[in-house]
């Protein structure tokens, strides 16, 4: 009768002196490899999935083993911790540098995933006794253990604990069943010097620790420090619950800078499409006066060609009459004194001879002044006008940025009065 209280299992390794041991729960891989559960896809078992989705690693999303709380509150598993001393994956916060802020073993992920475990196994009727390995049929909350039939009637001869028959646990949904595990988790005293784990509901604020009635007795250097460790545990949660009401009023503040900032960005978003619309228009604007500019010239300079050409049109026509006459007139004299007898000359010397004289009085007009080469240089000063109108109003613009002082002065430097400019 002595040895049947180690049925309830001695605590974990204690991660915080300030906290009571956690009871160890079977463990998933305590289940025989002929006995393994199936993967479920059960309505009942996706909305465990989704529910304690929150239990994987927020690094790589997968089941976190030997999870990490890290000082940002981010929990990690220690393959996607690395180094001590990196960066948050999540948040990019600094991650734990020195002894004070190292990443605490998060007992509570760990606690929880034993549990839904357990809770899985029975759901799917395929958990062992956690004593004889056979198939389990009843669940005790205070030794946290797996029971058959046999195993559970030695159990209760020994022990008066509360064990329920499974087939009534599958009937409940998985938030009954993990809040009947809180509720009956049991806390050991902290002195190592006791063979058998020793139950206590006595905490040492000067210790920090829980204690047993015999060691509370016996630490009598901490009397008026002793309390039931419920309040305690109760003290413990009011604190962190009034800790999160004030951070709720913190999330609300910066909730608010969050949709201002965002706000700014969406601002800044529009400013942008509307600059960048601003200088499409405007580069439309000047493209399409340039081109017009340039069709002007263009019409400008093809006019001006051809009043030219026709002025040196009617020239060339005149020259090229009076050349034909000149060879007509040379070509008859020597064909006369080739093959006309001596009457036809004195019969036709006379009209030649005049004829002849009229035409020695024409006279080549000057060709320079025919061709005036200085007529396009009034749309060469106009197109340099139209290129210089641009490259100042551009180096204007650049001088502007460039000094703070022009800077200040509030002007649209895509303002370019290109229709009032002197060509």
């Amino acid at each position: 009768m002595q040895r049947e209280p180690e049925l309830a299992q001695s605590p974990g390794p204690q991660q915080d002196p300030a906290l009571p041991p956690t009871p160890t729960m079977p463990p998933p891989e305590s289940v025989s490899e002929d006995h393994q559960p199936s993967p479920s896809h059960s309505p009942t078992e996706k909305a465990v999935e989704e529910e304690f989705e929150f239990l994987r690693c927020q690094g790589c999303q997968v089941e976190a083993k030997c999870p990490k709380l890290l000082p940002c509150l981010h929990t990690l598993c220690s393959g996607c911790l690395g180094a001590p001393g990196t960066q948050c994956p999540i948040c990019q916060a600094p991650g734990p540098g020195g002894s004070d802020s190292l990443a605490l073993d998060n007992v509570f992920f760990e606690s929880l995933q034993r549990r839904l475990s357990v809770y899985r196994q029975i759901v799917d009727e395929q958990a062992l006794c956690t004593r004889c390995k056979e198939t389990a049929d009843f669940w005790c909350f205070e030794c946290e253990q797996l029971l058959c039939a046999k195993c559970f009637e030695a159990h209760q001869w020994f022990l008066k604990h509360e064990a329920r028959p499974l087939a009534e646990l599958r009937s409940q949904s998985v938030r009954e069943f993990l809040d009947g595990t809180r509720k009956s988790n049991n806390i050991f005293c902290s002195n190592p010097n006791h063979r058998t784990p020793m139950l206590t509901s006595i905490y040492c604020r000067g210790c920090s620790k829980p204690l047993c009635c015999s060691c509370a007795l016996l630490d009598t250097g901490h009397s008026e420090l002793k309390c039931d460790i419920s309040a305690e545990i109760q003290q413990r949660q009011d604190e962190l619950d009034a800790m999160a009401q004030a951070l709720q009023e913190q999330e609300r503040a910066f909730g608010a800078a969050h949709a201002q900032m965002h706000a700014a960005v969406s601002q800044l978003g529009r400013m942008r499409a509307d600059t960048e619309e601003l200088i499409h228009a405007r580069v439309r604007q000047v493209v399409a006066h340039v081109l017009a500019q340039e069709q002007e010239l263009l019409e400008g300079v093809s006019a001006r060609y051809q009043r030219s050409y026709d002025e040196i049109a009617g020239q060339l026509g005149h020259l090229e009459a009076v050349l034909q006459r000149i060879r007509v007139g040379g070509a008859l004299v020597q064909r006369m004194k080739r093959y006309a007898s001596d009457q036809e000359v004195l019969d036709m010397h006379g009209f030649l001879r005049e004829a002849l004289s009229r035409l020695r009085q024409e006279e080549p007009q000057n060709l320079q002044a025919a061709v005036r080469t200085d007529g396009f240089d009034e749309f060469k000063v106009r197109l340099q006008g139209l290129v210089s109108c641009i490259t100042q109003a551009t180096d204007a613009a650049l001088h502007r940025r460039a000094s703070p002082e022009a800077s200040s002065t509030p002007r649209d430097s895509s303002d370019i009065d290109l229709r009032n400019a002197s060509w």
